[in-house]
């Protein structure tokens, strides 16, 4: 399985109303079914994050690097939309530490992207 690029303005509107989301310290992460039959992934980097677009385009290059060099993200999600957000905390960690952070969402986000089993845990 490959994994594709989200880049369309209008798939990123769609995926705000999503209620699945987990939250590290860098990164939230959105995601939820398609019906492309492709795992696509898409990158977000604010301007509250840095007004310089230097600084926002190469925190943009290690997301991109960690999904690429990501090999569980096909198995973990087949058909499956992800949007992968920086929180300004991204900036003042090292690449490690960000994908650490990356894998440690996609191990978790697993257990509230089923909504049923989420539901009975919480009450």
């Amino acid at each position: 399985m490959t994994i594709q690029r989200i880049k369309r303005h209008f798939d990123f509107i769609e995926m705000r109303q999503t209620p699945t989301k987990a939250f590290t310290k860098s990164f939230v992460l959105q995601i939820r079914p398609n019906d492309k039959g492709a795992t696509r992934v898409g990158f977000t980097v604010s301007k509250k994050i840095s007004k310089k677009a230097v600084i926002r385009n190469h925190l943009r290059r290690q997301m991109r690097e960690i999904v690429r060099l990501s090999k569980k993200l096909p198995e973990l999600y087949p058909a499956h939309d992800l949007i992968l957000i920086a929180r300004e905390e991204a900036l003042n960690r090292s690449y490690k530490e960000l994908s650490a952070d990356f894998y440690y969402l996609l191990t978790h986000v697993k257990d509230v992207s089923n909504e049923e089993n989420f539901k009975k845990n919480s009450r």
